[in-house]
């Protein structure tokens, strides 16, 4: 019922903008006034075709298989909007829900708005929001990641990059130019419950000391030619019943990053690097370390590629990946794809090739590939 609100909600915001739009084309009013809002429904579909090898089915035992699933970046739609306050300051807000359109199911726990969910205030002295929104941590990757959330590349090393958000959050960012900043703090990191990244069990609020906070912080230029980044962040644990190990307020997972870019002509090369304290599991420390490019082939095709590395400290646990994507855009919204990633694990790892679920894990210490064919159009 919840959702079936929502998209009627969706629905009617839609005409009204159409109308509104339509308005402005035949009646050419003046710019607006002040305390003047807009509302805009936006999103993204990605579906595609996949092919994996080597899939663990039992003792000594594997098999290939296909099916269907996004490729290159987690599907959703949003509705955002804004409000002249005057002197320089909006109104801001934006919901933000993940779905999977090969089954129409809610992403990130089953949440409505489950990929943000904030209201705040924008103007020269920052933007301050709070609600589920994204941490520190997504900014001072995602500019260097040209693989995002989807199926292949980091995802697959670490589960947190594609759920870099936090429940209860209060954030503040500033720009000057190309330098930007910015502080995240949760008050209780993840509300639903569950047994996966997106659904611990760590509401926190009311909680003692610092059960289920988070916190993060960032520093970052992103100019024309160059740009680098770092990050800080810190997720405490919760109780007995929290996914992934953090079960006590005293266990903590860190993650610094940092990483940059540099342009030849059009072309974009970066490197990053992770270094991460989980203390949810036996081997802690980790390093993730990543080389990418992205080469413009014509305007209308380019080539995506990546080396990466995640290597546990005082074990034989590591992964290996590399990572190849074409895609071919048939207009600014629309464009083709194939992907494929390559993956080889040493010790007792058996992390798979691709993130699509069910995860298709290969043996321990097994190579896998993944093979995606599809189709992104955002709107």
């Amino acid at each position: 019922m919840k959702y079936r609100t929502a998209m009627c909600v969706c629905a009617a915001l839609l005409g009204a903008s159409s109308a509104w739009a339509q308005d402005i084309e035949e009646d050419a009013p003046p710019p607006k006034p002040l305390g003047a809002s807009s509302v805009t429904l936006y999103g993204l579909i990605d579906q595609g075709v996949e092919f994996v090898n080597n899939v663990a089915t039992g003792k000594n035992t594997t098999a290939n298989g296909w099916r269907t699933g996004d490729g290159t970046a987690t599907s959703y739609f949003g509705i955002r909007g804004s409000e002249d306050l005057g002197g320089g300051v909006k109104a801001i807000f934006d919901l933000q829900n993940g779905f999977s359109p090969t089954t129409g199911a809610a992403r990130q726990g089953g949440r409505l708005f489950g990929r943000q969910s904030y209201v705040g205030l924008d103007g020269k002295y920052g933007r301050l929001t709070f609600g589920r929104q994204y941490t520190m941590r997504f900014y001072g990757i995602s500019f260097i990641n040209p693989f995002g959330t989807g199926a292949q590349g980091l995802t697959t090393l670490d589960n947190g990059i594609a759920n870099a958000r936090a429940d209860n959050a209060v954030s503040y960012r500033y720009f000057l130019g190309d330098f930007e900043g910015g502080v995240n703090y949760s008050f209780g990191r993840d509300a639903v419950a569950g047994n996966s990244s997106v659904a611990t069990n760590c509401p926190g609020q009311t909680s003692p000391s610092n059960q289920c906070r988070e916190y993060s912080a960032l520093l970052k230029y992103e100019g024309h030619t160059w740009g680098l980044a770092t990050s800080y962040e810190r997720n405490y644990g919760g109780t007995s019943a929290t996914w992934g190990g953090l079960t006590s307020p005293d266990l903590t997972d860190s993650r610094f990053t940092l990483g940059g870019y540099f342009m030849i002509h059009k072309a974009k090369f970066g490197v990053g690097w992770i270094r991460r304290v989980n203390e949810g599991i036996a081997t802690p420390r980790s390093n993730l370390v990543w080389f990418t490019g992205t080469v413009p082939v014509t305007p209308f095709f380019h080539i995506d590629g990546m080396v990466a590395q995640l290597k546990y400290e005082h074990s034989s646990n590591k992964a290996l990946i590399e990572v190849l994507r074409g895609e071919y855009l048939l207009s600014k919204r629309t464009l083709l794809y194939v992907t494929g990633e390559h993956i080889q694990n040493f010790g007792n790892l058996a992390l798979a090739a691709t993130t699509l679920s069910p995860v298709p894990t290969p043996p321990a210490g097994g190579a896998q590939i993944s093979v995606i064919a599809g189709i992104r159009h955002t709107f």
